[in-house]
């Protein structure tokens, strides 16, 4: 629900007094560094408390935030977030904003409020959940929040310590902030798009958003060492993250090979742009076999021979394993093709391991979600959606700590499911207040 009933538009003024009039209510809990939990309970953003007001670009930043601990507070425009209707859904079907399999996956472990903060009330709302909050996340366009008198100026004087992280795509100055910009367009921008794909081909978009979600480890990263700082000064920060600079970081030996020789990169296909690294049709899919030592390259050989595959690859001239860059890589690329097709993924992948190199097989979604390693550490999570009956896997974190861990302690939450514990129980509001603020389209 995005709020609790319709009162009607009568009900303005009310709703304008109970936000001006602030001695009526008890002020909202400050979030301590760290709250009563068990040490089982305890995990290393435990006591934060974040207010997610960002869209496509920062919702993975709320989500890894969250899984660590911190009260991650998802303030939605009434009526629920545009995100909720990004597929694909649990039955097909976008009827249900809680279908959404996007929304259920990047906000686990938030908890969610509607406010419209383009009004004079949601606007003073959100000033007060900022007072007590130790960090605001948001990816408005630049000036958008200033324009509200929400930007990190105005709520700074009033919390020294917030930590204000805005992502934008291009940044909040220079000559292209106030471009507009997709997923795409960051990939483009920031240089990754270029050098994806086939030589002979267009430049290739990779799966998923990705250059949304490396912006969004980029604000995670520079939030955990701005909450760093903050324990050294007792001051907060403004973070400016573009997702183009997000993604131009990513590109590896691509920027710094130009730098040094002048020399831009191509599009490597099936092959790392290094070429020592390269992908493999085989019997039932595709192995990934890595030849950046001179073991791994005479072992490859090797096992070519014996299968009598190698052709000329015996001779003294390729004994080198440099020669996978030079003039006759197109002519060991066709032997090497020829002989992968001979074998399974399993048997590349035992092959190469057996002989400690990093060889290994170019796995389906359904293998992951099958793979042994992955559920045998405690990666995948089985969850129950509340109401649905729908059981559904979560995958979980990345890394794993020895005191403190990953925990899937609630699903995605319902629009406005936290309007009563956050404006009543934190805030002081009483249901009759929360009807007024619903409706006048406030919350």
């Amino acid at each position: 629900m995005s709020g609790v009933g319709g009162a009607g538009s009568c009900l303005l003024a009310l709703a304008k007094k109970l936000v001006i009039d602030e001695s009526r209510f008890s002020p909202m809990p400050i979030s301590p560094l760290l709250k009563p939990l068990s040490k089982q309970e305890q995990q290393p953003l435990s006591g934060f408390r974040v207010l997610d007001l960002s869209g496509p670009m920062g919702v993975y930043c709320g989500k890894l935030m969250a899984d660590m601990g911190a009260d991650v507070i998802k303030v939605e425009p009434p009526g629920g977030d545009p995100l909720r209707r990004v597929g694909p859904f649990l039955d097909q079907e976008p009827v249900r904003t809680e279908s959404s399999l996007h929304w259920l996956h990047f906000n686990t472990n938030k908890r969610s409020i509607t406010l419209d903060i383009r009004t004079s009330d949601g606007g003073a709302i959100l000033k007060r959940l900022a007072r007590a909050s130790d960090v605001l996340l948001e990816s408005y366009p630049p000036g958008f929040m200033a324009s509200l008198d929400l930007g990190h100026e105005s709520l700074e004087a009033e919390n020294p310590g917030l930590i204000y992280a805005a992502i934008t795509p291009f940044g909040l100055t220079g000559p292209h902030k106030d471009f507009k910009a997709s997923d795409l367009v960051g990939l483009a921008m920031g240089g990754y798009l270029y050098v994806t794909g086939w030589p002979h081909t267009p430049p290739t978009r990779l799966w998923g958003s990705q250059a949304y979600h490396t912006s969004s480890n980029r604000a995670y990263i520079a939030i955990l060492l701005a909450l760093y700082h903050r324990l050294a000064t007792g001051l907060g920060q403004h973070i400016d993250v573009s997702m183009q600079e997000a993604v131009a970081a990513t590109t590896e030996h691509v920027n710094t090979a130009y730098n040094y020789d002048g020399v831009p990169a191509v599009r490597c296909g099936f092959r790392h742009g290094g070429q020592f690294i390269a992908t493999w049709a085989c019997k039932d899919g595709y192995a990934s076999i890595t030849t950046n030592t001179q073991q791994a390259w005479d072992d490859l050989r090797d096992w070519m021979r014996q299968d009598g595959m190698a052709g000329d690859l015996m001779n003294a001239q390729y004994d080198d394993r440099f020669i996978l860059r030079g003039e006759h890589s197109r002519h060991i690329e066709e032997l090497i093709q020829e002989w992968a097709l001979t074998h399974t993924r399993q048997e590349i992948t035992d092959w190469g391991q057996a002989r400690h190199h990093p060889w290994g097989p170019v796995v389906t979604e359904g293998e992951i979600l099958e793979n042994p390693q992955l559920w045998d550490r405690g990666f995948f999570v089985e969850r129950e959606e509340e109401g649905s009956g729908i059981s559904l896997v979560y995958p979980g974190a990345p890394y794993k700590f020895s005191e403190s861990s990953w925990q899937l302690r609630h699903t995605a939450p319902d629009p406005g499911q936290h309007n009563r514990e956050v404006y009543c129980e934190e805030l002081g509001f009483t249901v009759s207040d929360l009807e007024a603020l619903a409706g006048t389209g406030t919350i």
